[in-house]
């Protein structure tokens, strides 16, 4: 009995120094999680046009949002992805994806204010032109946009093309936003303020 009692005080100084360490910031595993924000991108107007219309183009809106007004962002870094429905070898429907592309970079304006763009078919054709894919037929990596590939001479775009707007938030302190849960990128924060809501990508296809 008298053993057991002389060590309680040594356990007690362990667990007291323990403690005291966990307290020390430096040792903390866990980090200081960032301040939060989030994009609102939106479809206003628009759809691009099978064949060779350059001209068709979509109207976007892109605002950045801060409901704890804790971030100031600075630059929008716009990015578009390109896809494409097909038939495979086996007589599949199969998707190409075609990658993502930088658009354009815009000055941001305050917080849950909207920046007004466009995008035209004929930008967007001018950054996939050089894309290519294999499509599993035999023929190794074709051009995207060839005749050889199914597209009509001078089409650009046909109706199993599809196309994504995501994009980057940059902060006045450097912090850049590109990745956000699930939640986000399903639209379900705020879904019920439409003014306030978050959501990750616009999509667009073409008529």
């Amino acid at each position: 009995m008298y053993s057991k009692i002389k060590h309680i005080p040594v356990l007690a100084l362990m667990a007291t120094v323990l403690f005291a360490s966990c307290r020390k910031e430096e040792l903390n595993p866990v980090a200081t999680p960032e301040p939060g924000v989030w994009g609102q991108g939106k479809l206003n107007s628009g759809q691009f046009t099978a064949g060779a219309d350059a001209t068709s183009k979509v109207s976007m809106q892109l605002k950045w949002i801060d409901v704890n007004k804790k971030v100031t962002i600075t630059k929008m870094e716009v990015f578009i992805t390109m896809t494409e429905k097909y038939t495979d070898k086996n007589g599949n429907p199969a998707t190409a994806n075609h990658g993502t592309k930088s658009y354009k970079v815009f000055d941001a304006k305050g917080n849950n204010e909207p920046v007004l763009f466009d995008i035209t078919a004929n930008e967007v054709y001018t950054l996939f032109q050089t894309a290519k894919f294999d499509y599993g037929k035999g023929a190794g990596n074709q051009d995207v946009f060839s005749t050889a590939n199914g597209r009509p001479a001078g089409a650009r775009f046909t109706k199993n093309d599809s196309f994504s707007m995501t994009w980057a938030l940059t902060s006045k302190d450097g912090l850049v936003y590109k990745w956000w849960s699930v939640s986000v990128v399903n639209g379900e924060i705020y879904v019920n303020q439409p003014d306030i809501a978050a959501n990750a990508n616009v999509d667009w296809s073409v008529k």
